[in-house]
């Protein structure tokens, strides 16, 4: 089995207007996802199916009012660096793969940038804690094409009540198609590339209200 989708990470400045956006556009409310205590962030979640898997999702991460100033490279997935106000976009994107370890070691072999593997966590509204192990390459690879891996440790965010969208399309841009096929081969990651200006992701949602399209990403980089 190729690595699975585990998330998509919408970027957004203000948490609350990006939850009141996206209930409006599809006629779901996002529930809220906690903080990442020492990484400057908070996020609220979407279910997502894609392709029979229904252990993924969507998250709007935003920038934590509530935590003491972080140095933008220290924010989580680099967010600080995109400054105090900005457009809402598909910054990044997750995949669980088979062996974490494995993964790193074989992409390490081949050149390609995954970073290494840390530890992190954070405790849901209801109590429950959450703790993974991701590896994120800093600047995100190919503008943020390449998505980082993690791996769970103990329970998903989606094995809680939360309400699903349908994803039914995820592509991405990239000027040297080419060079992302090779990463994305190595992580053992199945998904269209195609040719374009700049990195750029690119889903569709099925939703109560219609088709709504995520917002173009990745000209930053951290």
């Amino acid at each position: 089995m190729p690595a699975a989708l585990d998330h998509l990470v919408l970027a957004v400045p203000h948490l609350e207007g990006a939850v009141l956006d996206l209930a409006r556009r599809t006629g779901v409310q996002p529930v809220s996802g906690g903080s990442h205590p020492g990484r400057g962030t908070r996020n609220a979640l979407v279910g997502l199916t894609w392709q029979g898997e229904r252990r993924c999702y969507l998250e709007l991460l935003a920038p934590d009012p509530d935590q003491p100033p972080v140095a933008p490279e220290e924010t989580m997935l680099g967010l600080g660096a995109l400054g105090a106000e900005f457009v809402p976009r598909l910054h990044a994107w997750a995949v669980r793969t088979r062996d974490l370890d494995a993964t790193l070691a074989a992409a390490a072999a081949a050149g390609v940038d995954t970073g290494r593997a840390v530890r992190a966590g954070r405790d849901l509204p209801d109590g429950t804690r959450l703790a993974w192990r991701l590896a994120v390459p800093r600047p995100l690879a190919h503008g943020g094409v390449q998505p980082f891996l993690i791996a769970w440790d103990g329970p998903h965010p989606t094995d809680g009540s939360m309400p699903t969208l349908e994803l039914v399309e995820l592509a991405v841009d990239h000027p040297d198609p080419q060079a992302v096929e090779r990463a994305l081969a190595v992580l053992d990651v199945d998904v269209e590339v195609h040719h374009g200006p700049h990195p750029r992701l690119h889903a569709v949602l099925d939703s109560p209200e219609g088709l709504v399209e995520l917002g173009e990403c990745c000209r930053d980089r951290w």
